[in-house]
Protein backbone atom coordinates (compact mmCIF):
# COMPACT_ATOMS: atom_id res chain seq x y z
CA UNK A 1 0.00 0.00 0.00
CA UNK A 2 1.55 3.20 -1.30
CA UNK A 3 2.13 6.06 1.42
CA UNK A 4 -0.13 8.53 -0.40
CA UNK A 5 -2.97 6.07 0.16
CA UNK A 6 -2.38 5.10 3.55
CA UNK A 7 -2.45 9.62 3.59
CA UNK A 8 -5.82 9.30 2.22
CA UNK A 9 -7.48 6.16 4.03
CA UNK A 10 -6.38 8.26 7.21
CA UNK A 11 -8.41 10.89 6.53
CA UNK A 12 -10.70 9.20 5.32
CA UNK A 13 -11.00 7.20 8.18
CA UNK A 14 -10.96 9.78 10.46
CA UNK A 15 -13.87 12.00 8.64
CA UNK A 16 -16.08 8.77 7.98
CA UNK A 17 -15.71 6.90 10.82
CA UNK A 18 -18.38 9.07 12.74
CA UNK A 19 -20.36 9.49 10.23
CA UNK A 20 -21.04 6.03 9.64
CA UNK A 21 -21.37 4.96 13.31
CA UNK A 22 -24.53 7.70 13.94
CA UNK A 23 -25.54 6.19 10.66
CA UNK A 24 -25.70 2.85 11.18
CA UNK A 25 -27.03 3.48 14.81
CA UNK A 26 -30.40 5.28 13.50
CA UNK A 27 -30.64 2.61 11.40
CA UNK A 28 -30.34 -0.12 13.83
CA UNK A 29 -32.98 2.31 15.94
CA UNK A 30 -35.54 2.29 12.82
CA UNK A 31 -35.03 -1.43 12.03
CA UNK A 32 -36.25 -2.12 15.85
CA UNK A 33 -39.05 0.12 16.17
CA UNK A 34 -40.53 -1.46 12.67
CA UNK A 35 -40.12 -4.67 13.88
CA UNK A 36 -42.37 -4.13 16.69
CA UNK A 37 -44.93 -2.06 15.00
CA UNK A 38 -44.82 -5.22 12.48
CA UNK A 39 -45.05 -7.79 15.67
CA UNK A 40 -47.76 -5.74 17.20
CA UNK A 41 -49.98 -5.00 14.00
CA UNK A 42 -49.75 -9.10 13.01
CA UNK A 43 -50.75 -9.77 17.04
CA UNK A 44 -54.05 -7.44 16.72
CA UNK A 45 -54.74 -9.30 13.13
CA UNK A 46 -54.39 -12.68 15.21
CA UNK A 47 -56.43 -11.72 17.99
CA UNK A 48 -59.44 -10.82 15.58
CA UNK A 49 -58.99 -13.88 13.10
CA UNK A 50 -59.11 -15.99 16.69
CA UNK A 51 -61.98 -14.34 17.69
CA UNK A 52 -63.50 -14.70 14.83
CA UNK A 53 -63.07 -18.40 15.00
CA UNK A 54 -64.22 -18.86 18.91
CA UNK A 55 -67.74 -16.79 17.68
CA UNK A 56 -67.77 -19.48 15.25
CA UNK A 57 -67.77 -22.50 17.30
CA UNK A 58 -69.85 -20.85 20.14
CA UNK A 59 -72.47 -20.46 17.13
CA UNK A 60 -71.83 -24.32 16.45
CA UNK A 61 -71.64 -25.40 20.03
CA UNK A 62 -75.02 -23.34 20.49
CA UNK A 63 -76.96 -25.31 17.82
CA UNK A 64 -75.88 -28.28 19.22
CA UNK A 65 -77.33 -27.77 22.36
CA UNK A 66 -80.56 -26.21 21.20
CA UNK A 67 -80.73 -29.61 18.67
CA UNK A 68 -80.08 -31.93 21.57
CA UNK A 69 -82.69 -30.56 23.27
CA UNK A 70 -85.36 -30.95 20.85
CA UNK A 71 -88.55 -32.93 21.36
CA UNK A 72 -87.48 -34.78 18.04
CA UNK A 73 -84.88 -36.19 20.29
CA UNK A 74 -87.65 -38.43 22.31
CA UNK A 75 -87.76 -40.56 19.49
CA UNK A 76 -84.48 -42.07 20.56
CA UNK A 77 -86.27 -43.18 24.15
CA UNK A 78 -88.83 -44.83 22.52
CA UNK A 79 -86.50 -46.59 19.86
CA UNK A 80 -88.82 -45.13 17.09
CA UNK A 81 -86.21 -43.49 15.03
CA UNK A 82 -87.21 -41.99 12.00
CA UNK A 83 -85.99 -39.60 9.10
CA UNK A 84 -86.24 -36.53 11.60
CA UNK A 85 -83.67 -36.91 13.22
CA UNK A 86 -81.14 -37.39 10.17
CA UNK A 87 -82.91 -34.69 8.31
CA UNK A 88 -82.55 -31.97 10.85
CA UNK A 89 -78.90 -32.87 11.37
CA UNK A 90 -78.37 -32.55 7.71
CA UNK A 91 -80.11 -28.97 7.75
CA UNK A 92 -78.19 -28.05 10.75
CA UNK A 93 -74.93 -28.97 8.30
CA UNK A 94 -76.38 -26.95 5.66
CA UNK A 95 -77.05 -24.00 7.56
CA UNK A 96 -73.68 -23.98 8.70
CA UNK A 97 -72.00 -23.97 6.07
CA UNK A 98 -69.65 -27.37 7.80
CA UNK A 99 -67.44 -29.87 6.54
CA UNK A 100 -68.41 -32.47 8.65
CA UNK A 101 -71.04 -34.68 10.06
CA UNK A 102 -73.38 -34.78 12.90
CA UNK A 103 -73.47 -37.83 14.70
CA UNK A 104 -76.40 -39.32 17.10
CA UNK A 105 -74.91 -41.98 19.03
CA UNK A 106 -75.98 -44.13 21.72
CA UNK A 107 -74.38 -45.79 24.53
CA UNK A 108 -72.62 -48.23 22.79
CA UNK A 109 -70.96 -45.84 20.43
CA UNK A 110 -73.37 -47.18 17.81
CA UNK A 111 -74.39 -44.32 14.94
CA UNK A 112 -78.22 -44.76 15.62
CA UNK A 113 -78.76 -41.23 13.19
CA UNK A 114 -76.29 -39.16 11.16
CA UNK A 115 -76.59 -36.73 8.97
CA UNK A 116 -74.23 -39.31 6.70
CA UNK A 117 -76.20 -42.00 6.08
CA UNK A 118 -73.40 -44.32 5.21
CA UNK A 119 -71.92 -44.07 8.87
CA UNK A 120 -75.79 -45.61 10.26
CA UNK A 121 -75.24 -48.71 12.87
CA UNK A 122 -71.26 -47.96 12.53
CA UNK A 123 -69.17 -48.25 15.92
CA UNK A 124 -67.07 -44.56 16.70
CA UNK A 125 -64.83 -45.47 19.23
CA UNK A 126 -62.95 -42.33 20.12
CA UNK A 127 -64.73 -39.33 20.57
CA UNK A 128 -65.42 -36.28 18.00
CA UNK A 129 -64.71 -32.58 18.22
CA UNK A 130 -68.17 -31.45 19.83
CA UNK A 131 -70.21 -33.67 22.35
CA UNK A 132 -73.44 -33.09 24.20
CA UNK A 133 -75.42 -35.55 25.82
CA UNK A 134 -79.12 -35.84 25.28
CA UNK A 135 -81.24 -36.94 27.93
CA UNK A 136 -84.75 -39.03 28.72
CA UNK A 137 -87.38 -35.89 29.27
CA UNK A 138 -89.16 -38.72 31.93
CA UNK A 139 -85.86 -39.45 34.01
CA UNK A 140 -83.86 -37.51 32.92
CA UNK A 141 -81.30 -40.39 32.27
CA UNK A 142 -78.84 -39.91 29.24
CA UNK A 143 -79.95 -41.85 26.44
CA UNK A 144 -77.39 -40.93 23.68
CA UNK A 145 -74.86 -38.13 22.86
CA UNK A 146 -74.98 -35.59 19.53
CA UNK A 147 -71.65 -35.38 17.99
CA UNK A 148 -69.68 -33.13 15.69
CA UNK A 149 -66.97 -35.10 13.51
CA UNK A 150 -65.57 -31.22 13.06
CA UNK A 151 -62.84 -30.46 10.27
CA UNK A 152 -60.15 -28.48 10.88
CA UNK A 153 -60.98 -27.34 6.73
CA UNK A 154 -63.79 -25.20 8.71
CA UNK A 155 -61.45 -22.76 10.18
CA UNK A 156 -59.34 -21.70 7.00
CA UNK A 157 -62.63 -19.43 5.97
CA UNK A 158 -61.20 -16.69 8.73
CA UNK A 159 -58.05 -17.23 7.03
CA UNK A 160 -56.99 -14.28 4.69
CA UNK A 161 -53.58 -15.93 3.26
CA UNK A 162 -51.51 -13.45 0.98
CA UNK A 163 -48.14 -14.04 -1.36
CA UNK A 164 -46.65 -12.26 1.77
CA UNK A 165 -48.51 -13.40 5.20
CA UNK A 166 -50.49 -16.80 5.59
CA UNK A 167 -52.34 -18.08 8.84
CA UNK A 168 -52.25 -21.43 9.37
CA UNK A 169 -52.91 -24.04 12.28
CA UNK A 170 -50.59 -26.51 14.64
CA UNK A 171 -51.92 -28.85 17.58
CA UNK A 172 -50.35 -29.71 20.46
CA UNK A 173 -48.81 -32.49 19.31
CA UNK A 174 -46.59 -30.33 16.42
CA UNK A 175 -48.95 -31.29 13.65
CA UNK A 176 -49.22 -28.37 10.94
CA UNK A 177 -52.35 -27.88 9.29
CA UNK A 178 -52.81 -25.31 5.91
CA UNK A 179 -49.69 -23.84 5.71
CA UNK A 180 -49.54 -22.88 2.18
CA UNK A 181 -45.51 -21.99 1.76
CA UNK A 182 -42.31 -21.88 3.45
CA UNK A 183 -40.87 -18.66 3.64
CA UNK A 184 -37.19 -18.23 4.49
CA UNK A 185 -37.28 -15.63 6.70
CA UNK A 186 -40.65 -14.80 8.06
CA UNK A 187 -41.89 -12.88 11.48
CA UNK A 188 -44.09 -15.17 13.95
CA UNK A 189 -46.93 -14.88 15.86
CA UNK A 190 -49.32 -17.58 17.70
CA UNK A 191 -52.18 -17.93 19.95
CA UNK A 192 -54.12 -20.71 21.52
CA UNK A 193 -57.83 -21.25 20.90
CA UNK A 194 -59.61 -20.64 24.05
CA UNK A 195 -62.22 -23.27 23.19
CA UNK A 196 -59.50 -25.90 21.86
CA UNK A 197 -56.49 -24.72 24.08
CA UNK A 198 -54.72 -27.97 22.08
CA UNK A 199 -55.34 -25.66 18.95
CA UNK A 200 -52.80 -22.52 18.05
CA UNK A 201 -53.92 -20.53 15.28
CA UNK A 202 -50.10 -19.25 13.90
CA UNK A 203 -49.57 -16.18 11.60
CA UNK A 204 -46.23 -15.65 9.35
CA UNK A 205 -44.92 -12.52 7.26
CA UNK A 206 -42.76 -13.05 4.85
CA UNK A 207 -39.98 -10.97 6.49
CA UNK A 208 -39.13 -9.66 3.06
CA UNK A 209 -42.04 -7.72 3.43
CA UNK A 210 -39.72 -6.16 6.69
CA UNK A 211 -37.06 -5.62 4.97
CA UNK A 212 -38.85 -3.81 1.94
CA UNK A 213 -38.61 -0.56 3.86
CA UNK A 214 -35.36 -0.74 5.03
CA UNK A 215 -33.74 -1.46 1.47
CA UNK A 216 -35.11 2.06 0.96
CA UNK A 217 -33.53 3.75 3.98
CA UNK A 218 -30.17 1.90 2.70
CA UNK A 219 -30.61 2.86 -0.46
CA UNK A 220 -30.77 6.54 1.10
CA UNK A 221 -27.33 5.62 3.64
CA UNK A 222 -25.78 4.05 0.24
CA UNK A 223 -25.99 7.53 -1.94
CA UNK A 224 -25.41 9.54 1.03
CA UNK A 225 -22.23 7.67 2.24
CA UNK A 226 -20.90 7.49 -1.21
CA UNK A 227 -21.51 11.31 -1.85
CA UNK A 228 -19.76 12.45 1.41
CA UNK A 229 -16.88 9.93 0.75
CA UNK A 230 -16.53 11.47 -2.98
CA UNK A 231 -15.95 14.77 -1.39
CA UNK A 232 -13.71 14.03 1.43
CA UNK A 233 -11.93 12.13 -0.96
CA UNK A 234 -11.42 15.03 -3.13
CA UNK A 235 -10.47 17.03 -0.29
CA UNK A 236 -7.62 14.54 1.05
CA UNK A 237 -6.19 14.24 -2.27
CA UNK A 238 -5.93 17.19 -2.92
CA UNK A 239 -3.76 18.74 0.42
CA UNK A 240 -2.44 14.86 0.60
CA UNK A 241 -0.73 15.65 -2.88
CA UNK A 242 0.64 18.75 -2.22
CA UNK A 243 2.37 17.26 0.84
CA UNK A 244 4.11 13.67 -0.73
CA UNK A 245 4.67 14.87 -3.88
CA UNK A 246 8.28 14.41 -3.15
CA UNK A 247 8.24 11.04 -1.91
CA UNK A 248 6.01 10.09 -4.45
CA UNK A 249 8.67 11.12 -6.81
CA UNK A 250 11.37 9.11 -5.14
CA UNK A 251 9.16 5.87 -5.41
CA UNK A 252 8.58 6.06 -9.26
CA UNK A 253 12.29 6.22 -9.71
CA UNK A 254 12.88 3.82 -7.43
CA UNK A 255 10.33 1.42 -9.47
CA UNK A 256 11.66 2.71 -12.93
CA UNK A 257 15.41 1.37 -11.52
CA UNK A 258 13.67 -2.22 -10.15
CA UNK A 259 11.76 -2.10 -13.49
CA UNK A 260 14.80 -1.66 -16.12
CA UNK A 261 17.55 -2.54 -13.58
CA UNK A 262 19.06 1.18 -15.19
CA UNK A 263 21.25 2.39 -12.48
CA UNK A 264 21.49 5.54 -14.41
CA UNK A 265 18.59 7.02 -13.20
CA UNK A 266 18.68 10.46 -10.92
CA UNK A 267 16.19 11.52 -8.48
CA UNK A 268 15.52 15.33 -9.00
CA UNK A 269 16.23 17.16 -5.17
CA UNK A 270 14.00 20.27 -5.62
CA UNK A 271 14.32 21.25 -1.80
CA UNK A 272 16.75 21.17 0.99
CA UNK A 273 14.77 19.65 3.63
CA UNK A 274 14.47 16.48 5.10
CA UNK A 275 13.53 14.78 1.56
CA UNK A 276 15.67 16.48 -0.22
CA UNK A 277 19.05 14.91 1.65
CA UNK A 278 17.21 12.12 1.28
CA UNK A 279 17.02 12.21 -2.54
CA UNK A 280 20.86 12.94 -2.69
CA UNK A 281 21.61 9.92 -0.21
CA UNK A 282 19.53 7.59 -2.39
CA UNK A 283 21.63 9.46 -5.91
CA UNK A 284 24.53 8.43 -3.92
CA UNK A 285 23.41 4.74 -3.25
CA UNK A 286 22.33 4.03 -6.68
CA UNK A 287 25.89 5.45 -8.17
CA UNK A 288 27.36 2.48 -5.56
CA UNK A 289 24.84 -0.72 -6.66
CA UNK A 290 25.77 -0.07 -10.37
CA UNK A 291 29.27 -0.39 -9.66
CA UNK A 292 28.89 -3.59 -7.47
CA UNK A 293 26.50 -5.12 -9.70
CA UNK A 294 28.76 -4.89 -12.54
CA UNK A 295 31.11 -6.84 -10.56
CA UNK A 296 28.26 -9.56 -8.90
CA UNK A 297 26.84 -10.09 -12.15
CA UNK A 298 30.61 -11.67 -13.24
CA UNK A 299 30.71 -13.53 -10.45
CA UNK A 300 26.89 -15.02 -10.76
CA UNK A 301 26.97 -16.20 -14.64
CA UNK A 302 29.96 -18.32 -13.30
CA UNK A 303 28.17 -19.61 -10.56
CA UNK A 304 25.14 -20.01 -12.27
CA UNK A 305 26.65 -22.01 -14.86
CA UNK A 306 28.16 -24.42 -11.87
CA UNK A 307 24.80 -24.69 -9.97
CA UNK A 308 22.82 -25.69 -13.19
CA UNK A 309 25.31 -28.66 -13.47
CA UNK A 310 25.18 -29.75 -10.51
CA UNK A 311 21.27 -29.15 -10.28
CA UNK A 312 20.80 -31.55 -13.42
CA UNK A 313 23.46 -34.32 -12.23
CA UNK A 314 21.49 -34.38 -8.25
CA UNK A 315 17.89 -34.41 -10.49
CA UNK A 316 19.18 -37.15 -12.82
CA UNK A 317 20.52 -39.88 -9.63
CA UNK A 318 17.45 -39.12 -8.22
CA UNK A 319 15.13 -40.15 -10.96
CA UNK A 320 17.50 -43.05 -11.79
CA UNK A 321 17.26 -43.94 -7.92
CA UNK A 322 13.34 -44.03 -8.02
CA UNK A 323 12.70 -45.44 -11.07
CA UNK A 324 15.17 -48.34 -10.10
CA UNK A 325 12.38 -49.85 -7.54
CA UNK A 326 10.44 -50.45 -10.35
CA UNK A 327 12.86 -52.41 -12.16
CA UNK A 328 14.56 -55.54 -11.16
CA UNK A 329 18.16 -54.49 -10.39
CA UNK A 330 19.70 -56.22 -13.45
CA UNK A 331 16.85 -54.64 -16.11
CA UNK A 332 17.75 -51.42 -14.45
CA UNK A 333 21.65 -51.84 -14.98
CA UNK A 334 21.12 -53.17 -18.77
CA UNK A 335 18.92 -49.83 -19.68
CA UNK A 336 20.58 -47.56 -17.68
CA UNK A 337 24.29 -48.96 -18.90
CA UNK A 338 23.05 -48.83 -22.87
CA UNK A 339 23.10 -52.43 -22.73
CA UNK A 340 19.90 -52.83 -23.66
CA UNK A 341 17.65 -50.78 -25.83
CA UNK A 342 14.11 -49.59 -24.77
CA UNK A 343 12.25 -50.45 -27.96
CA UNK A 344 9.51 -53.59 -28.73
CA UNK A 345 11.85 -56.13 -29.14
CA UNK A 346 12.53 -59.77 -27.87
CA UNK A 347 14.44 -63.15 -28.09
CA UNK A 348 14.56 -66.46 -27.27
CA UNK A 349 16.42 -67.68 -24.74
CA UNK A 350 16.47 -71.13 -21.92
CA UNK A 351 15.40 -69.99 -18.59
CA UNK A 352 14.41 -71.07 -15.13
CA UNK A 353 11.31 -69.86 -14.07
CA UNK A 354 9.94 -69.85 -10.56
CA UNK A 355 6.46 -69.16 -9.61
CA UNK A 356 5.05 -68.72 -5.81
CA UNK A 357 1.71 -67.71 -3.73
CA UNK A 358 0.32 -67.90 -0.93
CA UNK A 359 -1.71 -71.02 0.15
CA UNK A 360 -5.28 -69.59 0.39
CA UNK A 361 -4.71 -65.81 0.14
CA UNK A 362 -8.29 -64.87 -0.40
CA UNK A 363 -9.92 -66.72 2.40
CA UNK A 364 -7.05 -65.12 4.56
CA UNK A 365 -8.27 -61.74 2.77
CA UNK A 366 -11.79 -62.15 4.46
CA UNK A 367 -10.92 -63.12 7.77
CA UNK A 368 -8.05 -60.41 8.34
CA UNK A 369 -8.08 -56.58 8.95
CA UNK A 370 -6.48 -55.25 5.86
CA UNK A 371 -4.42 -53.08 7.93
CA UNK A 372 -2.74 -56.55 9.48
CA UNK A 373 -2.90 -58.34 6.18
CA UNK A 374 -1.12 -55.11 4.39
CA UNK A 375 1.62 -55.68 6.77
CA UNK A 376 2.39 -59.46 6.78
CA UNK A 377 2.32 -59.15 3.31
CA UNK A 378 4.65 -56.52 2.63
CA UNK A 379 6.58 -57.99 5.06
CA UNK A 380 6.62 -61.54 3.23
CA UNK A 381 7.20 -60.07 -0.35
CA UNK A 382 10.09 -57.97 1.08
CA UNK A 383 12.07 -60.75 2.68
CA UNK A 384 11.08 -62.87 -0.37
CA UNK A 385 12.57 -60.64 -2.65
CA UNK A 386 16.34 -59.70 -0.83
CA UNK A 387 16.55 -63.67 -1.15
CA UNK A 388 15.87 -63.54 -4.72
CA UNK A 389 18.04 -60.81 -5.85
CA UNK A 390 20.37 -62.27 -3.56
CA UNK A 391 20.38 -65.21 -5.62
CA UNK A 392 20.91 -63.12 -8.52
CA UNK A 393 17.02 -63.35 -9.80
CA UNK A 394 14.97 -61.24 -12.35
CA UNK A 395 12.13 -60.15 -10.96
CA UNK A 396 9.37 -60.31 -12.98
CA UNK A 397 6.27 -58.73 -11.07
CA UNK A 398 4.02 -59.06 -8.28
CA UNK A 399 0.71 -60.58 -9.09
CA UNK A 400 -1.08 -59.72 -6.00
CA UNK A 401 0.21 -62.43 -3.53
CA UNK A 402 2.30 -64.45 -6.05
CA UNK A 403 5.88 -63.87 -7.57
CA UNK A 404 7.09 -64.85 -11.03
CA UNK A 405 10.69 -64.77 -10.97
CA UNK A 406 13.64 -65.95 -13.71
CA UNK A 407 16.83 -66.91 -13.85
CA UNK A 408 18.73 -66.65 -17.09
CA UNK A 409 18.26 -62.88 -18.13
CA UNK A 410 20.04 -60.45 -18.74
CA UNK A 411 22.78 -62.00 -17.49
CA UNK A 412 23.02 -65.87 -16.93
CA UNK A 413 26.05 -67.89 -15.32
CA UNK A 414 24.50 -70.81 -17.96
CA UNK A 415 21.30 -73.34 -17.76
CA UNK A 416 22.76 -75.56 -14.86
CA UNK A 417 23.98 -72.57 -12.58
CA UNK A 418 20.98 -70.85 -13.16
CA UNK A 419 18.72 -73.87 -12.29
CA UNK A 420 21.07 -74.50 -9.17
CA UNK A 421 20.88 -70.76 -8.32
CA UNK A 422 16.79 -70.78 -8.40
CA UNK A 423 16.54 -74.00 -6.23
CA UNK A 424 18.89 -72.64 -3.44
CA UNK A 425 16.69 -69.38 -3.26
CA UNK A 426 13.37 -71.44 -3.40
CA UNK A 427 14.74 -73.40 -0.65
CA UNK A 428 16.15 -70.24 1.58
CA UNK A 429 12.73 -68.99 1.04
CA UNK A 430 11.47 -72.17 2.71
CA UNK A 431 13.60 -71.44 5.62
CA UNK A 432 13.02 -67.99 5.57
CA UNK A 433 8.80 -68.49 5.83
CA UNK A 434 9.67 -71.07 9.29
CA UNK A 435 11.21 -67.48 10.93
CA UNK A 436 8.60 -65.49 9.64
CA UNK A 437 5.54 -67.61 10.81
CA UNK A 438 7.38 -68.03 14.17
CA UNK A 439 7.60 -63.95 13.88
CA UNK A 440 4.11 -63.65 12.99
CA UNK A 441 2.93 -65.62 15.84
CA UNK A 442 4.53 -63.92 18.35
CA UNK A 443 2.72 -60.65 17.26
CA UNK A 444 -1.14 -62.67 17.35
CA UNK A 445 -1.02 -63.73 13.86
CA UNK A 446 -2.72 -67.02 14.41
CA UNK A 447 -2.92 -68.39 10.58
CA UNK A 448 0.19 -66.89 9.14
CA UNK A 449 1.19 -67.77 5.25
CA UNK A 450 1.95 -70.91 3.93
CA UNK A 451 3.94 -70.72 0.63
CA UNK A 452 3.90 -73.25 -2.52
CA UNK A 453 6.52 -73.25 -5.25
CA UNK A 454 6.90 -74.50 -8.35
CA UNK A 455 10.23 -74.42 -10.88
CA UNK A 456 10.51 -75.27 -14.40
CA UNK A 457 13.16 -74.98 -17.43
CA UNK A 458 12.99 -74.12 -20.69
CA UNK A 459 13.41 -71.78 -23.76
CA UNK A 460 11.32 -69.02 -22.86
CA UNK A 461 10.37 -65.55 -24.93
CA UNK A 462 12.24 -62.65 -23.50
CA UNK A 463 12.25 -58.75 -23.70
CA UNK A 464 10.23 -55.55 -24.16
CA UNK A 465 5.95 -56.21 -24.48
CA UNK A 466 3.41 -53.51 -25.20
CA UNK A 467 3.33 -50.15 -27.03
CA UNK A 468 5.05 -47.62 -28.41
CA UNK A 469 4.17 -45.38 -25.02
CA UNK A 470 4.21 -48.25 -22.50
CA UNK A 471 6.90 -51.16 -22.00
CA UNK A 472 7.07 -53.96 -19.42
CA UNK A 473 10.04 -56.19 -19.66
CA UNK A 474 8.86 -60.00 -19.14
CA UNK A 475 8.40 -62.85 -20.35
CA UNK A 476 6.25 -65.15 -22.29
CA UNK A 477 5.60 -68.93 -23.76
CA UNK A 478 4.75 -72.50 -22.23
CA UNK A 479 7.36 -72.94 -20.05
CA UNK A 480 6.03 -69.69 -18.16
CA UNK A 481 2.37 -71.59 -18.63
CA UNK A 482 3.76 -74.82 -16.86
CA UNK A 483 6.01 -73.03 -14.77
CA UNK A 484 2.56 -71.53 -13.31
CA UNK A 485 0.98 -75.49 -13.42
CA UNK A 486 3.65 -76.95 -11.49
CA UNK A 487 3.29 -74.10 -8.38
CA UNK A 488 -0.32 -74.90 -8.81
CA UNK A 489 -0.10 -78.46 -7.98
CA UNK A 490 2.03 -78.04 -5.26
CA UNK A 491 1.21 -78.70 -1.28
CA UNK A 492 1.90 -76.27 0.97
CA UNK A 493 5.24 -75.31 2.22
CA UNK A 494 6.28 -77.27 -0.84
CA UNK A 495 8.81 -76.83 -3.77
CA UNK A 496 8.09 -79.04 -6.88
CA UNK A 497 10.46 -78.58 -9.87
CA UNK A 498 9.93 -80.44 -13.50
CA UNK A 499 11.99 -83.26 -14.88
CA UNK A 500 14.00 -80.39 -16.84
CA UNK A 501 14.94 -78.61 -13.72
CA UNK A 502 15.66 -82.04 -11.83
CA UNK A 503 17.87 -83.10 -15.12
CA UNK A 504 19.57 -79.89 -13.90
CA UNK A 505 20.21 -79.90 -9.88
CA UNK A 506 20.05 -83.94 -8.75
CA UNK A 507 23.53 -83.79 -8.31
CA UNK A 508 23.28 -81.16 -5.76
CA UNK A 509 20.11 -81.62 -3.99
CA UNK A 510 17.40 -84.70 -3.23
CA UNK A 511 14.60 -85.06 -5.70
CA UNK A 512 11.90 -87.14 -5.30
CA UNK A 513 9.10 -87.93 -7.44
CA UNK A 514 5.62 -87.36 -6.10
CA UNK A 515 3.04 -86.71 -8.92
CA UNK A 516 2.53 -86.37 -12.26
CA UNK A 517 -0.18 -84.00 -13.93
CA UNK A 518 -0.87 -83.16 -17.92
CA UNK A 519 -1.42 -79.28 -17.49
CA UNK A 520 -4.10 -77.61 -19.48
CA UNK A 521 -3.11 -76.78 -22.53
CA UNK A 522 -0.43 -79.50 -22.75
CA UNK A 523 -0.64 -83.03 -24.81
CA UNK A 524 2.14 -85.11 -22.93
CA UNK A 525 2.30 -85.64 -18.70
CA UNK A 526 4.53 -83.95 -16.80
CA UNK A 527 6.03 -85.69 -14.01
CA UNK A 528 7.53 -83.42 -11.68
CA UNK A 529 9.93 -83.85 -8.28
CA UNK A 530 9.82 -82.83 -4.54
CA UNK A 531 13.16 -80.84 -4.40
CA UNK A 532 15.21 -80.99 -0.60
CA UNK A 533 18.73 -80.35 0.23
CA UNK A 534 20.89 -83.08 0.91
CA UNK A 535 21.09 -82.79 4.74
CA UNK A 536 17.77 -82.39 5.32
CA UNK A 537 16.84 -85.73 5.07
CA UNK A 538 18.78 -86.64 7.83
CA UNK A 539 17.40 -87.91 11.09
CA UNK A 540 19.59 -85.19 13.07
CA UNK A 541 17.50 -82.72 11.90
CA UNK A 542 13.04 -82.29 12.41
CA UNK A 543 10.97 -79.86 11.87
CA UNK A 544 7.27 -79.80 13.27
CA UNK A 545 4.67 -77.11 12.51
CA UNK A 546 1.13 -77.22 13.61
CA UNK A 547 -1.56 -75.01 15.33
CA UNK A 548 -0.30 -73.91 18.52
CA UNK A 549 2.89 -75.99 17.69
CA UNK A 550 6.14 -75.11 16.30
CA UNK A 551 9.28 -77.36 17.10
CA UNK A 552 12.64 -77.68 15.11
CA UNK A 553 15.87 -79.14 16.43
CA UNK A 554 19.13 -80.32 15.08
CA UNK A 555 20.87 -82.89 17.36
CA UNK A 556 24.45 -81.94 16.04
CA UNK A 557 23.73 -78.67 17.34
CA UNK A 558 22.33 -79.85 21.18
CA UNK A 559 25.09 -79.72 23.52
CA UNK A 560 25.35 -81.93 26.22
CA UNK A 561 24.72 -79.39 29.19
CA UNK A 562 21.55 -78.89 27.59
CA UNK A 563 20.01 -82.16 27.39
CA UNK A 564 19.03 -82.15 30.37
CA UNK A 565 16.75 -79.60 30.26
CA UNK A 566 15.56 -80.25 26.90
CA UNK A 567 14.46 -84.13 28.16
CA UNK A 568 12.41 -82.04 31.44
CA UNK A 569 10.70 -79.23 28.44
CA UNK A 570 9.92 -82.17 26.65
CA UNK A 571 8.05 -84.25 29.33
CA UNK A 572 6.15 -81.51 30.98
CA UNK A 573 4.89 -80.79 26.94
CA UNK A 574 3.72 -84.48 26.22
CA UNK A 575 2.18 -84.60 29.76
CA UNK A 576 -0.29 -81.25 29.16
CA UNK A 577 -0.72 -82.48 25.31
Amino acid sequence: MSFKLKTTLLVLSISLLPYIFIMLYGGNILRNEYYDSSQKEMQTQLILTKDKIEQYLEAIARDMRFVSGLDVMNDIFSKDLDRRISNLLNQQKDELGLNGDFYVIDKNRIVIASSDALMLSKTIDKKLFYSFEIYSPFDKSQIATIELDFSLDNLTRFFSNTDERQYYLMLEDGSVFFKEKEFEEALTVRTNIDKRSNISIILEEDKDVFTELLRKYEQIFVFTFFLGALLISLIALYFSSRLIKPIIELSQVADEITKKQDYTYQVKVSSRDEIGRLSNSFNTMITGMANALRELKVESENRLKLTEEKSKNEMLEELSSKLSRYLSPQIYESIFSGDQDVTLTSKRKKLTVFFSDIVGFTDITDKMESEDLSELLNDYLNEMTLIALNHGATVDKYIGDAMMLFFGDPTTNGAKEDALSCVNMALEMQEEMVKLRNKWKNKGFSKPFQVRMGIHTGYCTVGNFGSENRLEYTIIGSSVNLASRIESSANPDEILISEETKLLVEDEFVCSERTQITPKGFMRPVILFDVKNKDSSSSDRYLLEEDGLFLQYELDKITPQSRKKIKEELTILIEKV
